[in-house]
């Protein structure tokens, strides 16, 4: 083990104090020992890992780093100018990765370097797999390293728990909007989403159909309340299959369905989908081995844009279409605007 000879008197009036490399290693491991011709003759463990220290030995220490500050700093001349100053440094291994560094001379007229790894700690640790203990005990950078994973793993805790909390509230706010029975959207979810098209500036309105179910009670009554919940759930299916994806249907209670149709193109065309509906709805649904038969009566309205109608208004005069439906033998469909002067003969007082 090489031993190295400090010319810096003693108080004792000795010449010097002899310090071992392996001394060296322990308290310094990220430093490097350069002779007076600049040529790299020891590392220490540490710096050894940050580049290939057996390799390096021997080798021009200029050409495995660059002094970033200052930058008059290339020979062994200008590092002994500016012992006990911070330089910044950058290692050709390891380019991007800004390091600290100081300089010490030595009797030889070479100099230690002592490395510090500076604000991109965590960087050059990953990259090169340190461990605590290829610092000195009494290097800060351990604790910083500590404190950083333990913000690590306090931010991913925290960040895990930000993700759980928005589940949960994005689950919280499907529940709201959702109808439990058939996972339609529910009163609450098609009164803001009426809402919301008669806020639009753009388009050409929207149609509302309101369907009630012919029978239901008969199911209900004669087959037990699974077989209706399963009608409930087959019936909405069906609803969902006969609709485009930019429709809404929700069920707003009971055997109560509301379609909002955002494109619906004419009065006619709105009249060809609801007796399509009609239609599919008279398929008997198989429950248990038990053909359940149930029909579907329909009350529409066209909502022009900027009708200046409230959502209350447009489900008040879907439902007047309805009743007229259920009125004139179910199983049928009516617009509110071709059934308006007869409704007012209908509807009691």
């Amino acid at each position: 083990m090489s031993v190295l000879a400090f010319s810096t008197p003693a108080e004792d009036g000795s010449d010097g104090i002899a310090v071992t490399t392996g001394t060296l290693d322990v308290l310094l491991p990220l430093h490097v020992q350069v002779s007076a011709k600049g040529i790299v003759t020891h590392t220490g463990p540490t710096f050894a890992k940050l580049l290939d220290g057996d390799k390096i030995l021997g080798t021009r220490l200029f050409d495995v780093m660059t002094v970033k500050r200052p930058s008059d700093v290339t020979t062994v001349a200008s590092v002994l100018s500016h012992q006990g100053e911070a330089l910044a440094i950058q290692l050709a291994e390891m380019p991007g990765q800004n390091m600290k560094a100081v300089a010490a001379a030595m009797p030889d007229g070479g100099f230690i370097l002592n490395v510090s790894l500076g604000a991109g700690v965590m960087d050059v640790v990953g990259a090169r797999n340190l461990k605590n203990k290829d610092f000195s005990p009494a290097d800060p950078t351990v604790e910083m390293i500590y404190m950083i994973e333990v913000q690590s793993i306090l931010y991913q805790e925290h960040k895990q728990q930000s993700h759980r909390l928005q589940g949960a509230k994005v689950h919280a706010e499907e529940q709201a909007f959702t109808d439990a029975l058939t996972g339609l959207a529910n009163r609450r979810a098609l009164e803001k989403h009426l809402a919301r098209l008669l806020r639009r500036s753009k388009g050409n309105g929207f149609a509302l159909m309101q369907i009630d179910l012919d029978f239901f009670k008969a199911v209900n009554d004669t087959h037990g309340h699974a077989a209706g919940d399963f009608v409930l759930q087959e019936t909405s299916r069906l609803l969902l299959n006969q609709m485009r994806a930019t429709d809404m249907v929700s069920r707003i209670g009971g055997d109560e369905f509301v379609i909002v149709l955002s494109e619906y193109g004419d009065a006619e065309t709105l009249s060809d989908v609801g007796h399509r509906i009609i239609e599919a709805v008279r398929e008997p649904i198989t429950f248990e081995g038990v053909e359940c038969c149930i029909g579907a009566s329909i009350g529409a309205t066209i909502v022009d844009q900027g009708s200046g109608r409230t959502p209350e208004q447009i489900l008040s005069d879907a439902d007047r279409a309805l009743y007229v439906s259920k009125e004139q033998g179910r199983g049928l469909y009516h617009l509110d605007s071709d059934v308006l002067e007869k409704t007012a003969t209908i509807m009691p007082n």
